[in-house]
């Protein structure tokens, strides 16, 4: 039933929408980011010597060295990244309830299967929901853009706990980073599950990740616990005080916490009393 299910999601259209408006998020974070780089003025009156001119062709280089852009395409994905992991499959409980489907499934097969299901293909399609418009863009900006790790402007210092991963070996570290941000949509998209047992506006439960993301994020920042804040997990790779404990001890407690909610919300006396 899993994997039938997960077939099933990975290719409707919502979820083809929900990777064309992650990739199209990551493009403008780009964009935004070298857009200084691409027009860069050589002509201005400013810069007419010899040396100053070098210096400017350096400088841009940087800013389109193609890990400074890897890293400059999460800018604002770290902000969407919890409503963009629930779209894909988090109503698909609710409309289950309102539509009987549940009841038509529970004649076929266990109903605890159906509720495990529905968290497992849930959070895998979050979680490739975030990574595959990553995979998409990153295979773009190596594939056409020079550079090298040396001379990008985070050598050393981006990557959080795995800033010396990233500088010995970078593709090593892009697949840690993917398998993160996979484990964070997967996180997020369960918060989005879990809140459809307990309430029917499908406008707030595709929120209550984001509005997860803000409170925790203020919850922490007042006891000062930032490494555990979720605006910091979201961007570990920035932080050099993170640590890889902090990254998945939260990511963990989010699963297990709102997992344990919705198992304990969706037995068939909760469902068929409604």
């Amino acid at each position: 039933m899993i994997l039938n299910e997960l077939k099933r999601v990975i290719t409707s259209k919502k979820f083809i929408i929900v990777i064309f408006i992650g990739l199209l998020i990551a493009s403008i974070s780009v964009y935004i980011d070298i857009k200084q780089y691409i027009f860069f003025n050589y002509d201005a009156p400013d810069i007419q010597t010899p040396e100053l001119q070098e210096k400017a062709k350096i400088m841009v280089e940087n800013g389109l060295n193609k890990y400074s852009v890897f890293f400059s395409s999460f800018l604002m994905s770290i902000v969407t990244m919890p409503i963009l992991s629930v779209l894909p499959f988090g109503l698909s409980y609710i409309e289950d309830k309102e539509y009987g489907i549940i009841k038509q499934i529970d004649m076929r097969i266990n109903h605890r299967k159906y509720i495990l299901s529905k968290l497992l293909v849930n959070g895998i399609a979050g979680g490739l929901a975030i990574i595959i418009p990553t995979i998409i863009l990153s295979i773009l900006i190596f594939t056409f853009l020079k550079g090298n790790i040396t001379s990008f402007y985070g050598y050393g210092k981006i990557g959080g706990p795995f800033a010396k991963l990233l500088t010995e070996n970078f593709g090593i570290y892009i697949m840690m980073h993917m398998f993160i941000n996979f484990i964070l949509g997967f996180a997020y998209a369960n918060i989005g599950l879990a809140i459809s047992a307990f309430i029917k506006n499908k406008i707030a439960i595709i929120l209550s990740p984001f509005l997860f993301w803000i409170l925790g994020s203020m919850f922490c920042s007042i006891l000062n616990i930032y490494n555990y804040s979720p605006s910091s997990i979201s961007q570990f790779y920035r932080s050099a005080d993170m640590t890889v404990s902090n990254i998945f001890v939260e990511i963990i407690v989010i699963i297990v916490l709102f997992s344990t909610l919705f198992i304990s919300k969706t037995k068939k006396g909760d469902i068929y009393e409604k």
